[in-house]
C-alpha cells in the first residue's frame, strides 16, 4: 500500500489549472479552494515538504470530499485524487487520538454486533408496521427541520414497499453459477432489493452459490482504517469459491470496493482470485439485461436514472429500452453527477450533503418521470435526502426493483435443460 510520500510526484504534477473546480460538487456549494483537489494538493505538498503538519484542520478538508472521482476524470494529468486523499487519511488515522476508540468500534466483533442489532431493530420496526404509520406524521416532521427530516429519511430507508410475489423456479445441471454479494443494507437494514434480485435470479434458473460475506469495507477505507479494510477484503475473498461463472452486486460501491482490494492486498493467491472476480463482475442489472428477452409494462410509465459515481457502465439502460414495452427514459440534467451522500461525507458534512442532494433531487423531479432510479443504496439515501429537502413525495428505487414491477418478463434460454423461453406474468417483487 502506498504512503502519502509515495504520491509526491503525482501531487507535483498538479498544474493548479483549477479545472477540478468546474466539476467538484463540493466546490460548487462552498467556493472554498481547500474543498477541491487543487487546494488539498497544496496542503498535502506542504505536509510532504515538512512545512505543514497533518493535523485535525487538514483532515477536516480531506473529509470534504465525496470521493466521486469527477476531478480525476476531468484532470488533464489524470491524477487520482481519491487514492491520494485515502493515503493521507490513513496516515492521519494512525496518528489521531481517536484511533484507539474508532479501532475498537470498527473491530469485526463490535461492527458486526452493531449491524445485527440494527437488523433486529429494523425487522421489529416493520413487524409492528411503524414504517406504514410514520408517514402520517411527515407534515409534522417537516416542521422539525433537521431532526424531523432525518426521521423521514430513516423511515423511507427502512420501509419495504410492495409485496414479493411467488415465481416458479427452474434449474438445470448446466445452470450458471452465481456469486451474489448482497451488501450490508440488504443483509441488515432493508432486504427489499435482495428479495427482488434473488427472485428474478431464481426465475432465470441460475444457481446462486451460498455465501457468508461481511461488509465490503468501504466505511473503513473512507475513514482511513486501512488495517480493518484489508481484513474485510481478505475475509470476503476467502468466501468466494474457485469455480463460478458470474460475480454480481446490486450496489455500485460494493462492486468498486472489490476493485479497490487489489491496491491493499499483497497475497498473490488472493490477487489472482481478484483478477478472476474482476473479469466476471457485473451489476445485477447488467446481467439481467443480458438474459432477458423482453419486459412489458401494461401501462405507460417513465423513469429517470441517477448514475452512481462508482458505476462505469450504463449501457444496460439502452438495452432495457430496446427490450421494453410502454417504458420511456427521461435523462435528468447532470445524471452522472454525485448525489452528495457518500456515507462518511454525509455524517461529517450534513448541511453540505443536504445542499448537494437537494440539487440532484430537483434535477430528477424536473424530468416529471414517474420513477427515479439508481443502483446504489447510498445513492438511494442521497436522493431520498434531497427529495425530502424539496418536499417531494417521490421515492427513489433501485433499478432491479423497477424491473421487478413489470407485468411480464420474458427470459432467454441460458441453460441447455430449460425451455427456450420462460415468461413471468406477475410482478416478481
Amino acid at each position: 500500500m502506498k504512503k502519502l510520500n509515495d504520491y509526491k510526484e503525482e501531487i507535483h504534477k498538479c498544474s493548479k489549472c483549477g479545472l477540478c473546480q468546474s466539476v467538484c460538487p463540493v466546490y460548487e456549494q462552498t467556493g472554498n479552494d481547500c474543498s477541491v483537489s487543487r487546494g488539498k494538493f497544496i496542503m498535502l505538498n506542504g505536509i510532504i515538504k515538512g512545512d505543514l503538519t497533518l493535523n485535525k484542520n487538514v483532515n477536516k478538508y480531506l473529509n470534504m470530499c465525496l470521493k466521486c472521482n469527477a476531478c480525476k476524470n476531468f484532470c488533464p494529468s489524470g491524477i487520482n485524487a481519491r487514492q491520494i486523499f485515502i493515503a493521507a487519511k490513513s496516515e492521519y488515522f494512525q496518528k489521531s487520538p481517536e484511533r484507539k476508540f474508532i479501532s475498537h468500534f470498527q473491530s469485526k466483533f463490535v461492527f458486526t454486533t452493531v449491524l445485527k442489532l440494527v437488523k433486529i431493530a429494523s425487522e421489529l420496526y416493520r413487524f409492528f408496521k411503524l414504517d406504514k404509520m410514520v408517514p402520517n406524521f411527515y407534515p409534522i416532521f417537516q416542521k422539525m427541520e433537521w431532526l424531523g427530516k432525518k426521521m423521514i429519511l430513516a423511515n423511507e430507508f427502512v420501509s419495504v414497499h410492495g409485496k414479493k410475489a411467488k415465481v416458479q423456479a427452474f434449474q438445470s445441471p448446466n445452470a450458471p453459477k452465481i456469486v451474489y454479494f448482497k451488501g450490508c443494507v440488504n443483509e441488515f437494514i432493508n432486504p427489499k432489493v435482495k428479495n427482488a434480485t434473488e427472485n428474478v435470479l431464481l426465475s432465470l434458473g441460475v444457481e446462486v452459490l451460498p455465501s457468508a460475506f461481511e461488509c465490503c469495507g468501504v466505511p473503513f477505507l473512507s475513514c482511513g482504517n486501512i488495517e480493518q479494510f484489508k481484513k474485510q477484503a481478505e475475509f470476503n475473498l476467502s468466501q468466494i469459491p474457485d469455480e463460478f461463472d458470474y460475480f454480481l452486486t446490486d450496489c455500485a460501491s460494493c462492486q468498486n470496493a472489490f476493485e479497490e482490494y487489489k491496491n491493499y492486498i499483497e497475497d498473490e493467491n488472493l490477487l489472482q482470485k481478484l483478477d478472476k472476480i474482476s473479469a466476471k463482475s457485473l451489476n445485477v442489472t447488467e446481467f439481467l439485461m443480458q438474459n432477458i428477452k423482453s419486459v412489458e409494462f401494461s401501462e405507460k410509465t417513465s423513469f429517470t436514472f441517477h448514475k452512481p459515481c462508482h458505476m462505469e457502465n450504463t449501457e444496460f439502460i439502452k438495452e432495457f429500452l430496446v427490450k421494453s414495452k410502454n417504458v420511456e427514459y427521461i435523462e435528468m440534467k447532470e445524471f452522472d453527477k454525485c448525489c452528495g451522500f457518500s456515507g462518511e461525507f454525509a455524517i461529517k458534512n450534513p448541511e453540505l450533503s443536504q445542499q448537494i442532494s437537494a440539487k440532484k433531487a430537483q434535477n430528477a423531479v424536473d424530468t416529471n418521470a414517474d420513477y427515479i432510479l439508481t443502483s446504489c443504496p447510498a445513492c438511494i439515501l442521497g436522493l431520498t435526502q434531497g427529495l425530502i429537502e424539496n418536499k417531494s413525495n417521490k421515492q427513489p428505487l433501485n433499478f432491479i426493483e423497477f424491473l421487478s414491477m413489470a407485468d411480464k418478463i420474458t427470459i432467454k434460454d441460458i441453460t441447455k435443460a430449460t425451455p427456450s423461453e420462460q415468461v413471468i406474468q406477475t410482478p416478481v417483487c
